[in-house]
């Protein structure tokens, strides 16, 4: 890999990204919270949002316990 390559652009791009499950010790699923200043003004809309579709933020990540959980909170917030 060449150093100068800067690998979290596509992260800087995108409002979050979900990390790769085979690298989590626990089954969840976690996106991570990418775009600060979107999250940040949209906090109590997305607790709420989480509270209901059975997310949970913990910090500048969000957690699921199943596939289908991703994709409403993906369909919701993309």
């Amino acid at each position: 890999m060449d150093m100068s390559q800067d690998v979290f652009q596509e992260w800087r791009n995108s409002k979050f990204v979900v990390a790769a499950y085979h690298l989590l010790v626990e089954p969840n699923i976690v996106v991570i919270l990418t775009d600060i200043g979107y999250w940040a003004q949209h906090i109590d809309e997305l607790v709420i949002w989480c509270i209901e579709n059975g997310g949970v933020v913990s910090g500048m990540t969000v957690t699921f316990d199943t596939p289908e959980q991703l994709a409403w909170f993906t369909l919701r917030w993309t």
